[in-house]
């Protein structure tokens, strides 16, 4: 058993070089600035598609009316405005 140990340790010293502390600590200045420049890149990614997705609405309804999209109605009591205008233009 005592070979053995002697066989894992290695003679040979090793040296420890201490690592210098970081210089620069993050201040309360420093945290608020990062947080307002991360809130107002979220605004702006939020306008940038807010405004993105207005402009496709827009023309989506340019190209298909809300016209177009009603059904007929069923009710006796409710006029149908395209029969009602069909049955004028003959």
């Amino acid at each position: 058993m005592m070979a053995m140990l002697s066989a894992l340790q290695d003679g040979r010293p090793f040296i420890v070089i201490p690592i210098p502390a970081p210089s620069h600590e993050a201040s309360l200045a420093d945290v608020v600035l990062g947080a307002i420049g991360l809130t107002g890149v979220l605004v702006l990614a939020s306008l940038l598609l807010g405004a993105a997705f207005a402009f496709g609405l827009m023309v989506w309804n340019r190209r298909h009316r809300p016209e177009d999209d009603r059904l007929p109605s069923i009710s006796p009591l409710v006029p149908d405005p395209r029969r009602h205008e069909s049955s004028q233009a003959r």
